[in-house]
């Protein structure tokens, strides 16, 4: 079976241990972590807080699980570069990959901004991924692209299932890419019209892999065998269902999909 990696946006009121346990639950091989506080959820401040930090490496290790995308990597019109450099630094000493989207409008100063965290990533030995968002200032697929050839040859791509369909694109924009360029792969599914809160969409509302309107099955054969495949499907769960539950019905889902068990 492919290893699956379990997205912290799945389950975004969790904080980092929870999340941990879960995909440890559900047989994850990874996860993908929020590492400093943000308005969707209970996460530690991983990069001041020591202590909250140790607690999460001693259960990545303990667990045994290892460490995809490492987020917030915004890069704004005002950006802290002294603290970007320090995420940085973390997410090597977490193992994982620095995922950057785009909110700055500005095109000329976005494109060196993503250089310049190009830069840092490389220098501490970490591959960067670049995630098109279609609310972002990076919208489709080509527009990341043309900025992971801009800032150089260990720059890859996040590519999400939802923000390619409600980019307006299709599997063959998918297709067009580089192969070699796609190194997290984001699952999850939903109806092709869109709601009216596209917001609430992304961060809440959308459904487990297989269970929507995409069409994965056409996306499954474009994804390169070293791409980590992720789940990121939060949805909108019944009443009292515990985080393992819903975790394990988006994990679950993924897996039919992806090994057809």
């Amino acid at each position: 079976m492919r290893p699956l990696c379990l997205d912290h946006l799945t389950l975004s009121d969790l904080t980092a241990l929870q999340l941990i346990d879960v995909a440890h639950q559900t047989g994850c091989a990874s996860v993908s972590l929020f590492i400093k506080p943000l308005p969707l959820g209970p996460y530690a401040d991983l990069l001041h807080d020591k202590a909250a930090r140790a607690e999460v490496i001693r259960a990545l290790r303990d667990s045994g699980l290892g460490v995809g995308i490492v987020e917030p990597f915004m890069l704004e019109e005002s950006t802290d570069w002294d603290e970007l450099q320090r995420t940085v630094e973390l997410t090597a000493e977490l193992g994982g990959r620095v995922n950057a989207l785009g909110f700055d409008a500005d095109p000329a100063r976005l494109r060196d901004a993503m250089c310049r965290l190009a830069t840092l990533a490389s220098a501490a030995g970490v591959q960067m991924a670049i995630e098109a968002f279609p609310l972002s200032a990076v919208r489709t697929q080509a527009d990341a692209l043309d900025l992971a050839l801009a800032a150089g040859a260990h720059v890859g791509l996040c590519v999400d299932t939802l923000h390619v369909i409600r980019s307006g694109g299709k599997w063959d924009d998918v297709a067009a890419l580089p192969p070699e360029r796609i190194l997290h792969v984001q699952l999850n599914d939903g109806p092709l019209e869109p709601p009216a809160d596209r917001y609430r969409e992304a961060t809440i509302a959308r459904l487990p892999p297989g269970q929507g309107e995409f069409g994965l099955d056409a996306f499954l054969p474009l994804i390169p065998p070293s791409a980590t495949v992720a789940v990121e499907a939060p949805f909108i769960a019944p009443a009292g269902m515990t985080p393992t539950e819903r975790g394990r019905i988006a994990v679950q889902a993924a897996r039919r999909l992806v090994d057809g068990v």
